[in-house]
């Protein structure tokens, strides 16, 4: 077992490590299914041996141990251990168990099958219980003790649990048993992102960030072994903290802490030390080519790094190595000294002054050379320092810069320092960064990325720091003077900030040709993602998030046409493209995109993973879920107050406030709200706008009849700058929602003229408010409920039931209440009782099937049923016969019960 020490204190809301709970104390998160597998084949008659196969620490011997835990009371247990010290040694590992043979070195394997049955026989004491073997690293069984397992198994002598290694394997004699259909065999996965969110979520014994459990997943590629270490370090180094009762990562997770350390020692020490020398290489170089390390250590040794599973390869036009698992990379290269470095560097130095293929990969060279104390060109530096930056290797990044004393590269280093810092949230310090660069004192023009990066380091310390607005005609000239393009620009984001899209869209429409025709390269990629995206903004706010979406598609075909960007494009767009298809009720193809960002965003979670989330909150409540809405916001809002680029925390607060007091939790809905109120204005208008309209509306929810309200339909009567078309309609259905149907004809006004499933469901619900004829209503709340609005659905179904039980069809409202139930369960609520004495159909009739029903229950026959809908006596019989199906009943006499009529 192993038990994490205490650590240093972190925040005022941090645990220390002595409060957490161990990783292997929930060791079987994600392996059940194969406890009840195996131990299902072992009580069965047919079944000798079940056999675990997996790589190192993946947790087949803990898999093991269960099993034979769980069947415990029904055999007797012993033990084998592998070794590969005694590999090599007949029997070796069988010794335990031999203390009663002749001391004859002759001794046939019989003998030893006698002598390790007489010690069974005394454990066993006389109790009628068969034997079962846990083997340990079967892998490293020598071939007689081997030979000596499968013949107890042959001979129903015993049952065995042995574990291995993919590579080497089992030994052949111990592998014919499942050739031979008398073993199981179980290969054990990686665990799931999910499994390892259950385990650290247990050993931390609170709610953890999403973003973090992914990026715990990603380094440890579901390994608990390394999970466990990771976690350990990241508690002892400060970077994995509690704040408010949530978990999260402030930092990079480090590879070189002691545990992790200690973990990649050990796997070194069972290597041999020309092995150990190249793992290092390996380490030191990676990826490094096949041709140079066989040349450096040999074919025979490379293959069996290869076999270890330490080692993978890749074939990427060019066969390359490198380490199984990256963060061994790290741990080992913290262990090398310089001095060593240096000579591994030597020995490939061949292969390392080609230049290698990836940025990734120069980068690693760079700073490889540093290690061993060489001199880089500053050239280099700067490419390095770029690539530092963009792959969120903060530290790394500002380091590189440092080096950088040329002149003329001096202002590019500073932009780069700029974006490591404001990757870091350290806004201050990101300015005062890029200010210092000559770019910004009129020494040299700057890219339209360089100005957009200091834009939005501006933007996130507050309005105060925001670009002042010009006039069209102001931006005009400075298009029109190339030397004065990122005046343009500025002006432009300028308007994008204040959200005055009506004067954004007129200069787009003015400007958008002028400020591209002049511009060549990866600044014109540049500028095209720029103004494609001010260009959705505007159709977004005009009420058009399905062309926003097509026109960032386009935004999206520039990306990587300039790998040396500073700016964050990417998410620039990601996060505009997430947002149009929230406006646009595109539920799904949201999560895809959020989701694979996340699969490829590695580091960079640590800056945009309260962005991510906060966008999958935003989700939720819009489909009606405001429970998970709430469950998803609270560990984003944390997130948030480390590291907010987009300036999303007030929006977070307010909504995660709201949420929670329409769930149901006043007090953590209250203190969100205290918290929002002293927050203060923040972000872009039209986000602070949105927050406004949510801490509004949560007031009003924990106190109606209070100013809430009041405040909102404020907010969306104010004059000034016109809201954009989804935020106004948010903020309208907030209002209707909190005060029924004063808000109900500006719904259908606007949204009229909106686009997307999202404004279609609402345009629906509010028409649906004045329908007075339930079958219209009920075919409404269909249409809503396939449109992904659950909460609207319900609500619409209800509406149905009502109109149905005033005129009289109980069989109408009961199926309209059966399918608001369903909506409830779908949201996770308890579905509302109802004082009828039969229970709902669990089904929906149809249209014709309910009126069949009807007439029958009235004591009409098939015949006179189909005289009087006009259709044939057969037709009827069908409808009846699948009516009575789905009503759960046989017979006509059943209907007038089952139906409620």
């Amino acid at each position: 077992m192993i038990f994490l020490a205490s650590s240093k204190s972190m925040d005022a809301g941090s645990r220390g490590l002595a409060d957490v709970n161990p990783v292997r104390s929930h060791p079987l998160v994600g392996r059940k299914e194969y406890i009840d597998a195996a131990v299902g084949a072992l009580r069965g008659g047919s079944t000798g041996a079940v056999l675990l196969v997996a790589e190192a620490g993946l947790g087949k011997s803990v898999l093991a141990e269960s099993i034979a835990s769980t069947l415990a009371d029904e055999m007797i247990v012993m033990r084998v251990h592998g070794s590969p010290s005694l590999s090599n040694v007949p029997y070796g590992v069988l010794a335990p168990y031999l203390v009663d043979l002749p001391d004859d070195p002759t001794n046939s394997q019989i003998a030893i099958l006698r002598a390790f049955w007489a010690q069974f026989e005394r454990l066993r004491a006389g109790r009628d219980l068969p034997l079962l073997l846990v083997v340990d690293d079967a892998h490293e069984l020598d071939e007689a003790t081997a030979n000596v397992i499968v013949d107890l198994i042959t001979a129903n002598w015993a049952k065995v649990v042995a574990s291995c290694r993919p590579r080497p394997g089992l030994p052949p004699a111990m592998m014919q048993l499942w050739y031979d259909s008398m073993a199981e065999r179980f290969e054990l996965e990686p665990l799931t992102r999910q499994s390892i969110g259950e385990i650290i979520e247990h050993t931390l014994g609170a709610q953890v960030l999403a973003s973090t459990v992914h990026m715990f997943w990603t380094a440890s590629e579901g390994n608990p072994l390394i999970l466990n270490c990771l976690i350990r370090d990241a508690l002892e180094e400060g970077v994995l903290v509690r704040k408010d009762g949530v978990w999260l990562l402030t930092g990079r997770l480090t590879a070189d802490g002691p545990a992790l350390k200690d973990l990649v020692r050990n796997q070194l020490l069972r290597r041999t030390s020309v092995e150990r020398e190249a793992l290092k290489m390996i380490a030191l170089a990676e990826p490094v080519g096949l041709n140079a390390l066989e040349a450096t250590a040999g074919a025979d040794m490379v293959q069996a790094l290869v076999e270890s599973q330490l080692v993978a390869v890749e074939d990427d036009g060019e066969t390359n190595l490198c380490l199984r698992y990256p963060v061994f990379g790290e741990a080992i290269r913290s262990m090398v000294s310089a001095s060593r470095s240096l000579q591994l560097r030597q020995q490939l130095s061949s292969y390392v002054d080609r230049q290698p293929a990836s940025e990734a990969s120069r980068l690693r060279m760079v700073r490889w050379s540093l290690d061993a104390g060489m001199t880089v060109p500053e050239r280099q530096l700067l490419s390095a320092a770029r690539q530092a930056a963009q792959s969120f290797q903060n530290i790394a990044a500002v380091n590189l810069a440092a080096r950088i004393h040329d002149g003329a590269l001096r202002p590019a280093a500073r932009s780069v320092a700029a974006r490591a810092q404001f990757n870091a949230g350290r806004y201050t310090e990101a300015l005062r960064s890029i200010e210092a660069g000559s770019h910004f004192s009129g020494v040299v023009t700057a890219t339209a990325g360089e100005v957009l990066l200091q834009l939005n380091i501006q933007h996130c310390l507050g309005p105060g720091h925001h670009p002042p607005l010009s006039d069209i005609a102001v931006l005009r000239d400075a298009a029109l003077q190339r030397e004065s393009t990122d005046e343009a620009v500025r002006g432009l984001y300028a308007l994008d900030l204040a959200g005055e899209f009506g004067l954004l869209g007129a200069a787009l429409d003015e400007l958008e040709e002028v400020l591209l025709r002049g511009a060549e390269g990866s600044e014109a990629d540049s500028l095209a993602m720029f103004l494609l995206a001010m260009r959705s903004d505007v159709q977004c706010a005009q009420g058009d998030p399905v062309a926003a979406q097509a026109t960032l598609e386009k935004a999206g075909a520039h990306l990587g046409n300039h790998p040396g960007e500073l700016f964050f494009f990417p998410e620039f767009l990601m996060f505009r493209r997430a947002s149009a298809l929230l406006d646009a009720g595109e539920w799904r193809e949201a999560e895809r995109l959020l989701s694979d960002y996340e699969e490829t965003a590695g580091a960079a979670l640590l800056t945009f993973g309260g962005s991510i989330e906060y966008l999958r909150g935003i989700s939720l409540f819009r489909q009606g879920r405001l429970d998970q809405s709430f469950s998803v916001l609270r560990p984003a809002v944390e997130a948030l107050r480390t590291n907010d680029p987009l300036q999303l925390l007030a929006p977070a607060l307010a909504v995660a406030s709201y949420s929670a007091a329409r769930s149901g939790e006043v007090q953590q809905a209250q203190r969100l709200l205290d918290q929002s109120a002293e927050l203060g204005s923040q972000g872009t208008e039209t986000t602070s706008a949105f927050a406004d309209m949510f801490t509004a509306a949560a007031r009003d929810a924990l106190v109606r009849g209070g100013s809430g309200l009041a405040e909102l339909r404020d907010i969306l009567s104010r004059s000034g700058t016109a809201l954009p078309a989804s935020t106004e309609l948010q903020g309208l259905s907030l209002w209707l929602e909190l005060d029924g149907g004063e808000a109900t004809q500006a719904i259908e006004d606007l949204t009229a003229g909106m686009a997307g499933r999202w404004a279609k469901a609402w345009n629906l619900y509010a028409s649906a408010r004045t329908i007075v004829d339930p079958v219209d209503c009920l075919d409404a709340a269909e249409t809503i409920h396939g449109l992904g609005t659950l909460r609207l659905a319900r609500d619409c179904f209800a509406r149905a039931a009502g109109l149905y039980e005033a005129a009289g069809d109980r069989l109408g409202a009961r199926q309209a209440m059966a399918r608001r139930d369903h909506c409830e369960r779908a949201l996770g609520e308890r579905p509302g009782s109802e004082s009828q004495s039969a229970p709902l159909p669990a089904v929906m009739l149809t249209r014709r099937e309910r009126d069949i029903v009807t007439l029958a229950v009235e004591g009409l026959t098939d015949r006179q049923i189909a005289e009087r809908l006009m259709v044939s006596v057969r037709t009827v019989e069908g409808h009846l016969y699948r009516s009575y199906a789905k009503l759960g009943i046989r017979s006509r006499e059943e209907l007038r019960g089952a139906a409620g009529l």
